[in-house]
């Protein structure tokens, strides 16, 4: 439900028939990708790969499935008319598709740093296009209901 109502305030033009259900599912991808980025942020506390190494089929499955719902995102939920929305989107599936190669090539090619990187590429992508559809998550979320 916290999605939901953080997902729910879109701003925007008129209401259109069927843009709650659009809102909604939106807000429950955004809560399954944030699910995912959560688990690889984890990989923060390591300095290489071989330190999580009993723990990468999780981060290769959280990469796949991030990956998964990032296409999803920029597809079905795609705004051909915000073009800001549009570059936003493909930056944060772009950093997940990196993501998941670095895990799908057994970071091979990849250091611990590359992913690190990326992730902090699709936070950023994230929080860019929650500033820009004027969208309040985290402490600042709860720091302006406390000011109402």
């Amino acid at each position: 439900m916290l999605f939901y109502a953080i997902f729910s305030g879109f701003p925007g033009g008129r209401t259109v028939h069927g843009e709650g259900e659009e809102k909604s599912g939106l807000a429950l991808l955004m809560g399954d990708i944030d699910k995912n980025y959560k688990i690889l942020e984890r990989l923060s506390t390591y300095f290489a790969f071989e330190e999580a190494e009993k723990e990468l089929a999780i981060y290769r499955d959280a990469s796949t499935g991030l990956m998964t719902l990032c296409k999803t995102a920029t597809t079905k939920f795609a705004r051909p008319d915000d073009d800001k929305y549009q570059e936003f989107n493909n930056v944060m599936l772009t950093a997940a598709e990196n993501i998941a190669g670095a895990f799908g090539n057994n970071h091979k090619t990849s250091s611990l740093e590359d992913v690190l990187w990326q992730t902090g590429l699709l936070r950023q992508s994230c929080a860019d296009c929650h500033k820009h559809l004027g969208i309040i998550t985290g402490p600042a979320r709860h720091d302006k209901k406390g000011k109402s």
